[in-house]
Parts: C-alpha cells; structure tokens; sequence
C-alpha cells in the first residue's frame, strides 16, 4: 500500500481503480428503462468532461482556456433542434456524437475543443440572455442563495472572526476581515457590532475546512488551494453586496513558503489591477463553492450517509411498514447510483480526482467535513437553517401555532 503524503491514511491500488466491481442487492438494481433512462439523462450530461478528464497527456495538465471565448465554446448557444422521436435514433445520435469526439488528445486548447465540439454543456439562461452576468457582485452574491449550492451561507453572530486551528501549523487565528475594514465597505453606516446585532452580515466560510488541504493540494500540477472567508452585507433593498473576500494560505516549505499568507480583497479597488484581483478572488471563492457543493452537500450528505439506513431499512423493517413505504422511494436506486459513481466518478485517479481542485485529496475533504461537521439531528429542515441562524426556532414555533390555530375547527 501507498502512504498518501500529509495523512496518515493508505492508498489500496487494489479497490482504487476504475472499473471495479461494486456489489448492489438485487432489489435496489436499476430496471431495464431506468437504467436507459439515467443513460440517457446523467450520460449526455457527463459525456464532456468525462471524455476530456480522459485524455491521459501531460499536455491536457498543462493546457489553459486562451481567452473567454474559447470557455464560452463549450456551451451551445445555436438553437437545439428537435430530439429524435424514438429512443434507438436517440441511442444512434449519441453514440455518433461519442465517436466523432473520441480521438487522439490534441496538442492545443482549440483542438481540443474542436474534437468535443459534439458535445457542449447546454447555455445557461442567466447567461444566454447576458454573457456577462458572472461578473457582477449582485449576481455573485445572489448565488449563494439561488444557486448550485445554498447549504452553505450562514448569518454571522460572533465578532472578530477566529480560526479554531492550530496556530502553530496553520498560522494566526485573527482574520483579516478587521472591525476598520468592514465598516468602511459598508460606508460607516453602522458600526460591525449594530451590524452583526441586526443580523446584516453573512458569511460563506471555507477557511478552517480547506485550510488543513491547501499545502498538499497547491503540489499538485496544475491546480492549486486557498482557505477562503466570504463577507456580504444585507441592504436595504433585502439582498446581499459582497463586501471582502480573505484568502489565506498556510505556512509551507521553505524558504518560498516560509510564512503564512494572507489578503484581503475588497470591491472598491478602481484601478484597473485592484479590480481584477477582485474578480479573481471570486473565482477562487466560486471553486470552492461549488466543490463543497459537490465533494459534501452532494456526494457526502446527499448519497454517502443515506447508505448505512438504506440497509437497515431493508434489514429491520417489513414491506408493509409505514416508514418503510414512505422511505423507499427516496432511498431507491441510491446504492445503484453510488455503485457507479465508487467505478468511475470517486475512485483513485477517477473522473472527481481529476476535475476537482483539490485532486487526489478530494474524497479527504469529504470524509473530513464528515468527521467535523455532520450530525444526523442537523441534516433535515428546519435544523439546518436553525444551525445557519438562517431562521429562529420563535420563528417556527410562531408559525406552528398559526398553523393550528387555521386547522381547529371554528
């Protein structure tokens, strides 16, 4: 076995490799058309980046977008004509597509892209009707809640902010985010007392999770890590303004990273450098947004934990038991779905390690926020929003005694 660098944890390059074969009960096997139907639904969707994490050249590590419209090629903006009316000519399309893609890895970004050209991600309407919708604080912030991932926004309660660890490895608990700075992003209309006293500061927070991974990942070719902490101001107009954004990267090896690192970016930068450094610093922040989403809100939360009373309902509990009717349709095809993903998505050197920032150490990141933040009494509403201080348990008692107040009888 291989001691991955960092973790006293093994490598077993014998259940860590694509293609293994992962045992599901008979009766949680997909049926013949569901299984053409997640074919036809999950396939199409990861056929491209699938096809492009296979490319097994030291170029593709290597290889960056040239300019925004290349990343803008890999959505088809055309008008999507009229899918085939039978299945076997969807089949036949399909597999057409697949073919003309599969070919030797080209040398270039714009090969490449050429070669899948067959198969783009489909434009999202946010930014078919404005290209560069992305680029602004408002719709930046307005993602944390009605985007790919809400679960992670939380009401921030307690000022300054400390990090709970080790200083000694990690580097100073202060934060950067001072009582100075927040109060000239929100135009000393407040002190960050009243503020976090009227409950108009939020916060996404990466920084104590990430941090622990940031040295190992940043040796990995062609990726690299921040902890990450995340300030939005409530208006008065009831959305949120990102008002600074802090990433933080531990001390390493010496003597380039000798000491530990630390800024803060704020929106208020009107060169042109400070402005693009903003920008940057979103993206870093949306990378990490978007792999918690799918390394724990998704993967972890969402499949991963489910398993354990998947069995143990189908163990203890008859057909004909209430509970188990009322599970059952939310637990099943679950173990089918996480098979296939154990074979191809989450595995050593599988499509996830190679697609996701974080790399090799991306199922790590998940066993660790599964080590440090889940708890079964917390995952269902409205826990989780309680524990986000996103709504008050006055609240939902109040709305509970509405609600029997409207059912008595008159």
């Amino acid at each position: 076995m291989e001691l991955i660098p960092g973790f006293a944890v093994y490598a077993d390059p014998s259940s860590e490799k694509a293609g293994n074969y992962v045992y599901v009960p008979k009766d949680e096997v997909f049926s013949p058309s569901d299984e053409l139907e997640f074919l036809l639904n999950k396939g199409l969707m990861s056929s491209t980046p699938g096809l492009w994490t296979m490319l097994d050249t030291s170029e593709r590590k290597s290889l960056s977008f040239p300019s925004f419209t290349a990343i803008d090629s890999l959505f088809d903006d055309t008008v999507v004509e009229q899918p085939p009316s039978t299945v076997s000519a969807m089949l036949v399309e399909m597999a057409r597509k697949l073919l003309n893609a599969w070919r030797p890895a080209s040398d270039t970004m714009e090969e490449a892209l050429q070669a899948l050209k067959g198969l783009k991600f489909e434009m999202p309407q946010l930014i078919a009707s404005d290209r560069f919708a992305w680029f602004r604080d408002e719709e930046f912030a307005r993602q944390t809640l009605s985007g790919l991932n809400p679960l992670s926004i939380q009401l921030v309660t307690e000022f300054p902010f400390v990090s709970k660890l080790d200083e000694k490895e990690y580097g100073p608990r202060e934060s950067g985010l001072t009582k100075e700075l927040i109060e000239e992003q929100i135009g000393q209309a407040m002190t960050v007392e009243e503020a976090v006293e009227k409950k108009k500061l939020f916060m996404l927070d990466y920084h104590d999770m990430l941090l622990p991974f940031v040295n190992d990942v940043r040796e990995l070719d062609g990726t690299t890590l921040y902890g990450s902490r995340t300030l939005f101001f409530l208006t008065e107009q009831g959305t949120l303004r990102p008002i600074a954004i802090e990433l933080t990267r531990p001390k390493g090896k010496p003597p380039i990273l000798a000491e530990a690192w630390s800024q803060v970016f704020t929106p208020q930068q009107w060169d042109g450098t400070g402005s693009w450094l903003w920008k940057l610093a979103k993206a870093h922040v949306l990378a990490h947004d978007s792999g918690y989403h799918q390394l724990v809100n998704h993967w972890l939360r969402t499949h991963c934990c489910v398993e354990p009373y998947i069995i143990a309902a189908n163990r203890q509990l008859s057909r004909m038991h209430p509970i188990f009717r009322l599970l059952h349709p939310h637990f099943r095809y679950t173990m089918q779905i996480n098979a296939k993903s154990r074979e191809k998505l989450i595995n050593a050197d599988g499509i996830i390690e190679r697609a996701f920032s974080p790399g090799r150490y991306s199922m790590m990141l998940s066993s660790a926020a599964y080590k440090e933040h889940w708890r079964f009494d917390m995952e269902a509403l409205p826990a989780d929003l309680i524990r986000r201080y996103l709504i008050y348990v006055h609240s939902i008692l109040r709305l509970s005694t509405i609600h029997s107040d409207l059912a008595r009888p008159s």
